[in-house]
């Protein structure tokens, strides 16, 4: 009989996953400037009849890890070690000895992380990679089967756009004595995945009769790992280009080349990337083939470093905000945020941190016969009331207001601003894990 014929249906009666603002995680500047990002989602929960729960708790782990073997024979030796690189976890139903049992609803836990600007980039190489994960388990009474979810996040990194590796171009240019004259250029030293790299060479002969027989250019990457105080380097041609037909005779020889880099869903490319066990690291080469009077070749060989990332300043600045921060784009009218709170567009702490009369009121909480009995969410976050100014009018921004304020500390965690770019601490309330209640 042929078991996969009649394969078992496992019917489950409670669905469970983890939802996530973005698993894309983009980090602004280098190591030293950027002030990290907040991760942010919440954990579902939907039974469809009453379920027993121990405990819910949800892990966000990033590693780096690497694996590699070197020699042959009795001389082989085998390098392997693994870091974490940051770990946080929340219990949403702590465990105790009492078994909870959840009525038939929908539940969610919302979280939320700073996470640090110094992250290193996700990385996938065949010898180790850094990767980051989140990971979700109902945890159930004996004989019972868990419930687990799980979602991996990618991290990125973005220099700003003052950035002078941005700003300013690399040149080669110098003089082979007797034979050529020449500059090699780069417009920047960051290029983003599936771009071009315009190089533009600048030759003048020196030598009569001297002729370009080739010009190549290459894109290379070097992963430096490192295990148990040992290192290993391995370089890969990441793409190459070899132009023969390049100008030749009494006038200076000047053209640019386009070298493209792979985009993303190639995997042939890994961006740049500083860990402890992992580094990733690209240059470009470039081979100038020269045939002299008398027929025989002499090559000019240079190399200039340049960082690939995963996108380009540009792309990062036309991106679409965020939904919820979609009103950031707007024209500000206090009327139209009063009522986009009111409707539940918006979060209340918008109008607490606006700095206008729209904010007034905003720190009323939601009476109970307000709430929805059919959603059970958890109950850590008041949901106020806001309504506009009094007489209906326009209300200017900055009118009653000191602008050269700066709110305290207190009053930026009151607001339960919840930001996608902060380097704020948040306060003690948010790091307490309340459970999710049913109606």
């Amino acid at each position: 009989m042929n078991m996969l014929s009649n394969p078992i249906q496992l019917v489950h009666t409670s669905d469970f996953h983890i939802n996530i603002e973005n698993d894309h995680i983009i980090l602004h500047g280098n190591v030293d400037e950027s002030a990290g990002v907040m991760l942010r989602g919440s954990v579902v929960l939907n039974c469809h009849e009453t379920t027993k729960v121990r405990s819910i708790t949800l892990k966000f782990i990033g590693k780096a890890k690497v694996n590699w073997t070197e020699g042959l024979g009795s001389h082989q030796r085998h390098y392997k070690e693994e870091k974490t690189i940051i770990k946080h976890e929340w219990s949403f139903l702590p465990s105790n000895r009492k078994t909870y049992h959840l009525p038939e609803g929908h539940y969610k836990w919302d979280f939320e992380l700073p996470l640090p600007g110094d992250l290193p980039e996700s990385v996938e190489h065949d010898l180790g990679q850094v990767y980051y994960r989140l990971k979700a388990v109902v945890e159930r009474p004996t004989f019972s089967m868990n419930y687990n979810d799980r979602r991996m996040l990618r991290v990125s990194r973005v220099l700003l756009p003052s950035s002078l590796e941005l700003t300013q171009s690399l040149v080669i240019s110098n003089i082979w004595v007797d034979k050529l004259s020449y500059d090699i250029s780069v417009p920047s030293k960051v290029f983003s995945m599936g771009s071009l790299i315009p190089i533009t060479f600048a030759l003048v002969p020196i030598a009569q009769d001297l002729q370009v027989r080739s010009v190549s250019c290459v894109l290379k990457e070097y992963t430096t790992l490192s295990a148990e105080d040992h290192s290993k380097m391995e370089g890969r041609v990441i793409k190459h280009l070899r132009d023969e037909n390049f100008a030749s005779g009494p006038d200076p020889w000047t053209k640019t080349e386009l070298l493209p880099v792979p985009d993303c869903t190639s995997h042939l490319v890994q961006t740049d990337s500083l860990c402890d066990l992992i580094k990733i690291k690209h240059k470009l080469k470039f081979t100038v083939s020269l045939t002299n009077a008398d027929g025989h070749i002499s090559e000019l060989r240079a190399a200039i470093p340049v960082v690939i990332a995963e996108i380009s300043p540009e792309e990062d600045e036309n991106a679409l905000p965020a939904y919820e921060d979609a009103w950031k784009s707007a024209p500000y009218d206090p009327q139209q945020v009063a009522a986009l709170i009111a409707r539940g567009d918006l979060p209340p702490s918008i109008a607490i941190s606006a700095p206008n009369e729209a904010a007034i009121g905003a720190n009323t909480t939601l009476s109970s016969s307000d709430t929805d009995d059919e959603d059970h969410t958890r109950p850590s976050t008041p949901i106020g009331n806001t309504v506009a100014p009094a007489d209906g009018g326009l209300t200017l921004p900055w009118q009653g207001i000191d602008l050269s304020r700066v709110p305290s500390y207190t009053t930026a965690i009151r607001s339960n601003r919840l930001y996608s770019f902060s380097g704020s601490l948040p306060g003690y309330d948010s790091l307490v894990a309340v459970p999710g209640r049913s109606g």
